[in-house]
């Protein structure tokens, strides 16, 4: 089994981590997270850094410890999006597909009779670097490639065309199509 729990998260300059009643509070000039542990993880905070344990000698030791790694890597998500933040690039591949940001509304043409219109969430940021290549920006991980899944979804990768929305460097299959002699 993982020992990912077992590692301590290093807390960077100028955020700052408490822990109260089950709930781990990260903050910093930016922004300010929250997060409810579950109840049989323990968290401390000990020279710069979160510590989380969990105890061994409960009868559910083996159901607890995979939510001690969950834990620990949510919070170091958290920490991570909060000084860095996440990105995901998208690429747009086939003949007239496009996309147009505003700011509020991504606007994709895909070879639909329509143009598909996606609302921006507030704590996300999309912006179109060329009409063909999108990138997708946050604090939440969880959030950012949710919702670069979502646009993905809108025109789904055709492994015989070659088109369709993709994550950028993500290895995509391209099949041959079988022809009769």
């Amino acid at each position: 089994m993982s020992r990912v729990g077992a590692a301590p998260i290093n807390i960077p300059a100028g955020v700052s981590v408490e822990y109260n009643d089950g709930k781990v509070l990260i903050k910093s000039a930016k922004a300010e997270k929250e997060l409810r542990l579950n109840s049989d993880v323990m968290c401390r905070v000990v020279d710069n850094q979160v510590l989380l344990s969990v105890d061994q000698d409960k009868d559910n030791y083996d159901e607890i410890k995979p939510m001690w790694g969950t834990c620990r890597s949510n919070i170091n998500n958290i920490v991570n999006g909060i000084v860095n933040g996440f990105t995901v690039n998208l690429e747009i591949n086939g003949v007239g597909y496009k996309a147009e940001c505003d700011g509020k509304y991504l606007t994709l043409y895909l070879g639909y009779s329509h143009n598909v219109k996606y609302k921006v969430p507030k704590d996300v940021e999309i912006r179109c670097i060329k009409p063909t290549h999108l990138v997708v920006s946050g604090m939440d991980k969880q959030k950012v490639y949710m919702i670069a899944s979502d646009i993905c979804k809108v025109r789904k990768y055709d492994p015989y065309k070659g088109k369709g929305v993709i994550i950028k460097g993500k290895f995509m299959l391209r099949k041959v199509v079988s022809k009769k002699k």
